[in-house]
């Protein structure tokens, strides 16, 4: 056999394993060289030793500092089988990463099955398949721009830059067809970060008339490009803090932010702990209640999360935004008369 026929049967060999073999199925030597010959591959058994020999040289990490955990081809109890073990993802992982990617509003599903397809290639055909029964994508809400990792790539690479971009934004109209805003002039603005919230990807970016930063909805910006101006606001968005800024924010509506004290029913600590993270933040009022300080961006969407959660709630400081649910709450009763 020459060299090319000798790199293709290790190869081959390599393809086999990965997309046939796991601890439950294996493949003995004489079963490997049969599947090899299938495909025109000349191969004999005491060749497949060293091959399997050479793989996991190839495998074993070459960083001491790494964990011994990496892909290596093992036997089975009987001693005679062959499979991949230590696959860099469990089937349990791969499930859960295409639940995430399945569930998300943010990707089309043109994208959502690609991305599928391509977490199917780190299991067996096998796997893949079970996988695949699970895999349920039509009839989910999912994002009508299919331009949008288009759209993430060209802000990426002007944040490298440091370089300004120009874009359209636009909403839905009643026909779901696009409205631009400002009767479609462009958005020069100065992008900072990606943030993604509430099955969304936000930009925040800076706007140099205004001289603060703002978010804006990434799947509704179209034509995006390069304006090869050097940014403004660093030093704005350098006062952001990105930790915590999805915890204050609500649905990325940005707010004056202000520290709010909120008294809750015990049984609502869940909710607390999903929007603000768990810190020790609350404290006892009395045997059925507790009391959060945290900061805020007052925003209609924060009365509307307030407002959601009924008698479980009450603002109690400060004033100002005590009035400002008061007006809220008032405005939607005078909607309904």
């Amino acid at each position: 056999m020459n060299i090319n026929g000798r790199k293709m049967k290790l190869l081959t060999l390599q393809k086999i394993l990965e997309e046939q073999t796991d601890i439950d199925h294996c493949l003995t030597a004489t079963q490997i060289v049969e599947k090899l010959n299938i495909l025109n591959i000349q191969a004999e058994r005491k060749g497949i030793y060293d091959d399997i020999e050479a793989l996991n040289m190839f495998y074993a990490p070459t960083d001491k500092r790494k964990t011994s955990k990496a892909l290596r081809i093992e036997k089975d109890e009987s001693g005679k089988g062959y499979y991949l073990d230590n696959r860099l993802f469990s089937v349990s992982d791969l499930k859960l990463m295409i639940d995430a990617i399945q569930s998300s509003k943010f990707l089309s599903e043109a994208k959502t099955i690609e991305l599928i397809e391509a977490l199917e290639t780190l299991c067996t055909k096998r796997q893949a398949y079970n996988l695949r029964r699970q895999v349920i994508v039509s009839n989910r809400v999912k994002n009508m721009n299919t331009n949008i990792h288009n759209n993430v790539d060209h802000i990426n690479s002007a944040i490298e830059s440091n370089e300004q971009i120009r874009f359209k934004y636009f909403d839905y109209d009643v026909k779901q067809e696009r409205l631009y805003r400002k009767k479609g002039a462009w958005y020069v603005r100065s992008p900072f970060a990606l943030v993604y919230s509430d099955d969304n990807y936000y930009l925040l970016a800076h706007d140099a008339e205004k001289d603060k930063i703002m978010n804006f909805r990434v799947d509704r910006m179209a034509s995006i490009s390069s304006t090869f101006e050097p940014r403004t606001g660093k030093e704005a968005f350098d006062k952001i803090d990105l930790a915590k800024y999805q915890k204050y924010t609500f649905s990325m509506y940005s707010g004056k932010i202000e520290n709010v004290t909120m008294v809750f029913r015990n049984n609502m600590m869940n909710s607390v702990i999903d929007k603000f993270g768990r810190q020790g933040y609350a404290k006892a009022v009395d045997k059925d209640h507790f009391e959060i300080t945290v900061p805020v961006a007052v925003s209609p969407q924060f009365f509307g999360w307030i407002f959601g959660l009924g008698n479980y709630v009450r603002i109690t400081s400060p004033d100002s935004v005590k009035e400002k649910m008061k007006k809220a709450l008032s405005g939607a009763m005078e909607r309904y008369e």
